[in-house]
C-alpha cells in the first residue's frame, strides 16, 4: 500500500462496493466473509430461525381447545411465510439503505439470511398479546402486520441504528477514509457524519427487535381498549344502568343445549399480585420447554451478531483477529444476567406464594422474568462486564413487574405478557447501554470498522443523556395512552373491526 493511498472504511467500502456490484454483476458474498465467519453467521442464523419453535410453545401453552392450537400454529405459518416474502422482496434493500431499493434483492446470501431471521422474528413477538382472548387477530391481519414490519418496519429501524447510513449507528463514524500516509491510519469524517453526533448502542437487538416488536404488541392491545371504550359509551348513552348491571350476566348452554345463567363476568381482582401471579389453566410444560428453547437460542442471536469469528474481510488488512473473544464475553454476559434475574425472579414468586396463600409458585412468571434479562442484555452483550450483567439481571426483573403493573392499572389483555416481557426490557436494554465499558466499545467498533484510531472520546455523556431522552419518549407514549385507556379515547377512529374477530 503507497503513502497517499486512501481507502474506504469497512462500513463504508462494504456499501459501496454492493452498489458496485448491483452495476456490474458480480458476486458479492466471496467479498464479505472468511471461511470460518461465513460458517459463524450461517449456523447462528439456523438457530435463530429455530426460535420460532420456541415462540410457539410459549403461545400454546396458553389455549387448550383444539381449534385454537391450530390457530397458533397457522399464525406462526402465516407470520413466517409472509416475513419471508416480504424480507426479500423489499425489506434486504431497506435494511442497508440502498438507493435506489433493488426489488427482490439477495447477492449477500449469507448477510440476507442473517437479517431476515432477526426480522421474522420482530414480527413473531406481536402473536402472543391476544392468544386465549375472545377477540383474536383474523389471519389477513396476521399476513398483513407480518408484511409491514418485515418489509418497512424493522428494516427501517435496524438501517437506522446498524447501517453506516443510520442517523443512530455508530457505524456511521466508519463513513470517511483512511489516509495511510507515514504508515499512521487517520480518520478524516464527513461533514455529515461528524464524531459530536448523537448515536444508540444496540449491539443484537434490544430495541431494533424487541422494543419494536413489543411496541406493536401495546400499540394493538391499546386499540383493543379503546374499541371496548367506544363500546361501553355507546351502551351507557342507549340503555338505563339498570340494564347495563343486567348485562353483565353471561348465559351459557349445557350439553343438553339448556340456557344456562353462569353469573357476571369475572372481574380483575383488586390485589395487583393475585391479578399477575394466578395460577390458570396454562400448560406449564409447554411454557416452561418454549423458555428453555428460546433461551439456547438465544446465545445464537447475540454471539451470532458479531457476524464474525475470525476477523474482517478475507482482502482486509487491518482487520484484528480477535472476534470469538467477543462472543465469548458476550455468552458469559448473557449467562451471568438469566443466573441473576432468574433468581430474582424465584424469590418474587416464592414471596408471591406466601403473601397470596397460593396453591403453588407460578413457574410462567419465572419464565417470563428469565426472557426478561435476556431481552434486556441484548443490547449491551458486547459492551459491558460481567457485574453490570449480574446487575441488569436484577434490574430487568423489576423493570418486567413494572411492566405488568401498568397493564392491570390500564386493564389491558396481553396474555403471554409480551409488552413487559419485550417493550419495558428492550428499553431497559437501551438504558443499559450508558454503562458500556470505552476499552469494550472501541475494540468492538474498531474491528467492525477496520480501523485503529476511532475516535469515540467524550461521547459517554451525550450517549446517555440520549439513550435517556429516547426511552422518555417512550414514556411518554405510554402516559399518553393510560390517559386515553382511563378517561376515554378522543375520537372513535381506532375500531378493529377489519383486524380482529
Amino acid at each position: 500500500m503507497t503513502g497517499n493511498d486512501n481507502l474506504p472504511l469497512c462500513s463504508s467500502y462494504r456499501h459501496e462496493q454492493l452498489q458496485l456490484d448491483f452495476k456490474v454483476g458480480n458476486d458479492f458474498y466471496h467479498d464479505r466473509y472468511t471461511d470460518a465467519s461465513a460458517g459463524w453467521v450461517l449456523a447462528a442464523s439456523i438457530l435463530i430461525f429455530f426460535m420460532k419453535a420456541g415462540f410457539l410453545f410459549v403461545e400454546d401453552a396458553f389455549v387448550s381447545e383444539p381449534s385454537e392450537r391450530r390457530r397458533v400454529i397457522i399464525s406462526k405459518y402465516l407470520d413466517t411465510c409472509a416475513s419471508a416474502i416480504a424480507f426479500w422482496l423489499f425489506g434486504f434493500a431497506v435494511s442497508l439503505g440502498l438507493q435506489p431499493a433493488v426489488l427482490g434483492e439477495d447477492r449477500d446470501y449469507i448477510l440476507w439470511f442473517f437479517r431476515f431471521t432477526f426480522s421474522s422474528n420482530t414480527a413473531t413477538i406481536i402473536g402472543g398479546t391476544l392468544i386465549g382472548e375472545k377477540r383474536k387477530m383474523k389471519l389477513v391481519a396476521v399476513f398483513l402486520y407480518a408484511f409491514l414490519i418485515s418489509s418497512v418496519v424493522h428494516p427501517y429501524v435496524s438501517q437506522q441504528l446498524w447501517s453506516d447510513v443510520g442517523v443512530f449507528s455508530p457505524f456511521k463514524f466508519c463513513n470517511g477514509t483512511v489516509d495511510t500516509v507515514n504508515g499512521k491510519l487517520t480518520i478524516q469524517y464527513t461533514s455529515n457524519h461528524s464524531p459530536s453526533s448523537l448515536f444508540v448502542l444496540d449491539f443484537a437487538g434490544s430495541g431494533a427487535v424487541h422494543l419494536l416488536g413489543g411496541m406493536g404488541g401495546l400499540l394493538l392491545t391499546v386499540c383493543l381498549k379503546i374499541e371496548q371504550k367506544l363500546k361501553d359509551h355507546h351502551k351507557v348513552g342507549r340503555q338505563p344502568q339498570e340494564e347495563m348491571q343486567n348485562s353483565t350476566s353471561m348465559t351459557a348452554k349445557s350439553d343438553d343445549n339448556v340456557p344456562v345463567d353462569v353469573g357476571e363476568q369475572p372481574q380483575q381482582p383488586k390485589n395487583f399480585w393475585k391479578w399477575m401471579y394466578h395460577l390458570g389453566p396454562e400448560h406449564i410444560e409447554y411454557a416452561a420447554l418454549g423458555v428453555l428453547i428460546l433461551w439456547t437460542t438465544w446465545f445464537a442471536f447475540n454471539c451470532g451478531s458479531t457476524e464474525s469469528i475470525s476477523g474482517g474481510r478475507n482482502d482486509d488488512p487491518h482487520a484484528f483477529k480477535i472476534y470469538h473473544a467477543i462472543a465469548g464475553r458476550i455468552a458469559l454476559n448473557m449467562v451471568v444476567c438469566a443466573g441473576s434475574g432468574g433468581l430474582m425472579a424465584i424469590i418474587v414468586a416464592g414471596f408471591v406464594q406466601l403473601i397470596t396463600d397460593a396453591d403453588s409458585i407460578n413457574t410462567n412468571e419465572i419464565a417470563n422474568g428469565i426472557l426478561s434479562c435476556l431481552v434486556a442484555i441484548t443490547g449491551c452483550c458486547a459492551f459491558v462486564t460481567p457485574w453490570v450483567s449480574f446487575a441488569i439481571g436484577l434490574v430487568a426483573v423489576w423493570f418486567y413487574h413494572l411492566g405488568c403493573y401498568i397493564e392491570y392499572k390500564l386493564d389491558l389483555k396481553d396474555t403471554a405478557r409480551v409488552v413487559p416481557v419485550h417493550a419495558w426490557s428492550g428499553m431497559l436494554g437501551l438504558l443499559a447501554g450508558a454503562f458500556a465499558e470505552k476499552s469494550y466499545l472501541l475494540e468492538v467498533y474498531e474491528n467492525v470498522c477496520s480501523c485503529q484510531e476511532l475516535n469515540l472520546s467524550n461521547m459517554e455523556f451525550v450517549r446517555l443523556v440520549f439513550q435517556v431522552r429516547h426511552c422518555g419518549i417512550c414514556l411518554q407514549c405510554l402516559h399518553a395512552l393510560e390517559h386515553w385507556c382511563i378517561i376515554g379515547p378522543p375520537a372513535p377512529w381506532c375500531s378493529l373491526h377489519y383486524c380482529l374477530e
